[in-house]
């Protein structure tokens, strides 16, 4: 027969149909040809080598299967050569047959065809054994249930709702199905909502796939007696947890996995369904929901849509320790919208704030990190034009570049730079939109003016220093040590001062014969206004885009009158789409040039990949680095 093996632990591509032996049956035991089988989150696992199946079980993937008996065991009663079925299984649903113990057998339900049975053994006797039979979900109580979209979702929402309870899910789309409240995590706070809905009570039951990243927050939408039953970790296995949480509520936190249990226990709960949920499905009340079919030789691609993209979580405002590698959704793109493979995302000191609580992301964006990034579009939307699945692209984000994929504004992407490799044009966007914007577009820098650049060294600055040399401009620029004042020289700075050291006020003054430069460009905000207004020439302007040392300072009003200064800031990341669009365009026709020509070049200090965006952000926030930091995705 034919099977898919897994070759190795590892991504979608060591699946591969083989020849291999017929399964050996036992006495107690039928032998199913195989109609159909469905994916489940334990097979992409199993694929990735981190969760193998039972002693003794096939070692091939796939946990449920329809089909037809071809074969039965001696000691099998009830069952016979023809009878079409639906199974769970402990592995080998991928296969064109299985041997799986009588118990596990089921019939097909009627009104369900043979193909579509195969969706139910699995989620069906997951959520029987879990949220009813673990956890007592009665008629007139509150359930919620995390990702609401996925087979275990969508099964235990109509099931729940058959069996009398009041549903909460948190998805977009699953009102149809009868929920009867579609929480959209993304945008909005389960808890509170949860709160809301149930005048400050909570849920009864919580349903949850996610783990360690949702624990706390599961436990403060319980209510008294409430029980919570995890059933994944794609959020994590290890955390933190508030006992002082259960004792007030009486709580009770379950963990189950159903491909462990032994055939006894598997055969009682194939039982239990066969009694409570079949009638159910007979009557209309609960349906298969199948989203695609493949056939067995396409389980690459099947597992490729299954899969979850990963992407790095704030679990909570504070140190790098709190970002975390996690399991999470694709982006839905908009129709004007691209969506990007993620090749490379650039840290920006947004991101450390948005990390630390300070600085969240814009209504409707991406709430995982991330203002850059560079990639291959992947999917386009309906109304876009200019780009293409397969573009090699850079775009500018409102976040969520610290992740696998992205969707994007179409206006915000650029092609990637010639001359300049996939991933280092990851760090091109936010800093020539910034640059552009405010040092050119807003200040006027024009040829033969001075500018001066805090922070030469970031990548802001050896952005800034490039670009206003090819521009004809006079650059300075101050640092904090000797290494990065001969880097900013090496890029063509005029003048590097080591703000430590030197005052550079006196410096400027003694470079320009007392008449200071024209713009400024300045990430230190408070600390420094009074002096970069003194460091101004007559007409001056000091553009602020941070405020490293707060946003609280005395300002001598009388200074500005006299030379006719100009002071502005502003942020990037909450302009408009279409403002964005507008910076991004001004930016491909006038700093795309001087990058395929050599005159501007990206600089990158060192490159992570994004499981470590930890060490990236502790790294940025050292302050030894030159530069760009990239995460690889």
């Amino acid at each position: 027969m034919k099977a898919i093996v897994i070759t190795t632990g590892g991504g979608p591509e060591v699946l591969q149909l083989q020849q291999v032996e017929d399964p050996e049956l036992k006495d107690d035991e039928v032998l199913i040809k195989v109609e159909a089988t469905a994916l489940n989150r334990a097979d992409t696992l199993q694929r990735k080598g981190s969760y193998p199946p039972p002693k003794g079980a096939s070692p091939y993937p796939g946990l449920e299967c329809s089909g037809t008996i071809q074969a039965v065991g001696k000691n099998v009663l009830g069952w016979i050569v023809g009878d079409q079925v639906c199974a769970l299984l402990s592995g080998g649903g991928y296969a064109e047959k299985v041997a799986v113990p009588a118990g596990q057998v089921l019939p097909i339900p009627l009104g369900v065809s043979l193909k579509e049975a195969a969706g139910l053994p699995e989620v069906a006797c997951t959520v029987w054994s879990t949220v009813f039979m673990m956890n007592r979900l009665s008629a007139g109580e509150t359930f919620l249930v995390h990702g609401g979209s996925s087979g275990i979702g969508t099964f235990a929402i109509q099931i729940a709702k058959s069996k009398g309870a009041t549903v909460f899910v948190t998805a977009a789309f699953c009102k149809r199905l009868g929920a009867d409240l579609c929480i959209n995590y993304k945008t909005e706070d389960f808890v509170a909502h949860v709160k809301e809905e149930t005048g400050g009570k909570g849920v009864d039951v919580i349903l949850d796939c996610i783990g360690a990243a949702y624990l706390q927050r599961n436990l403060d939408s319980l209510n008294f007696d409430g029980r919570l039953c995890i059933i994944g970790l794609q959020g994590g296995a290890v955390t933190e947890i508030k006992l002082n949480t259960l004792f007030p509520k009486r709580l009770t936190v379950q963990g189950a996995a159903l491909r462990p249990r032994n055939p006894e226990n598997k055969a009682m709960v194939v039982n239990e369904v066969e009694k409570n949920v079949w009638p159910e499905i007979v009557a209309g009340k609960v349906k298969p929901i199948i989203y695609k079919s493949f056939p067995l030789s396409e389980a690459v691609e099947a597992h490729k849509l299954m899969e979850m993209m990963k992407a790095v979580v704030i679990t909570s405002p504070g140190d790098p320790e709190v970002l975390q590698l996690q399991e999470v959704e694709e982006p839905e793109i908009k129709d004007d919208e691209v969506l990007i493979k993620t090749e490379a995302a650039a840290l920006n000191r947004g991101d450390i704030y948005q990390r630390q609580g300070f600085y969240p992301p814009p209504e409707g964006a991406s709430t995982f990190p991330g203002l850059e990034c560079s990639g291959i579009i992947e999917a386009v939307g309906e109304n876009v034009s200019r780009w293409k699945v397969g573009d090699k692209v850079c775009a500018l984000l409102s976040g969520g570049g610290y992740a696998e994929k992205v969707a994007v504004p179409a206006g915000q992407v650029l092609p990637v730079p010639s001359g300049v490799s996939l991933s280092d044009a990851a760090s091109l966007p936010e800093v020539a939109c910034t640059v552009w914007s405010t040092v050119f577009t807003t200040s006027r820098l024009c040829p033969g003016e001075t500018l001066l650049i805090h922070g030469g060294s970031s990548g802001i600055g050896t952005f800034a220093i490039q670009i206003a040399k090819f521009k004809g401009a006079k650059v300075f620029v101050t640092v904090g040590d000797e290494r990065k004042l001969a880097f900013c020289n090496d890029l063509g700075a005029d003048l590097c001062i080591n703000y430590k050291t030197e005052d550079f006020v006196v410096r400027v003054k003694e470079e320009t014969e007392g008449k200071g430069v024209d713009v400024i460009l300045d990430c230190v905000g408070a600390a420094y206004l009074q002096r970069n207004l003194d460091c101004l020439n007559v007409d001056g302007r000091l553009f602020i885009i941070g405020s490293i040392s707060g946003f609280v300072a005395e300002l001598n009003i009388a200074a500005m009158f006299a030379k006719r200064l100009s002071i502005q800031a502003a942020a990037l990341r909450t302009r408009s789409v279409e403002e964005k669009a507008s910076i991004v365009k001004e930016v491909e026709n006038n700093v795309w040039p001087a990058i395929m020509s050599g005159k501007v070049k990206p600089v990158v200090h060192q490159r992570f990949p994004l499981r470590e965006a930890a060490e990236a952000h502790r790294l940025m926030e050292s302050g030894n680095h030159i530069g760009k930091i990239l995460l690889i995705a």
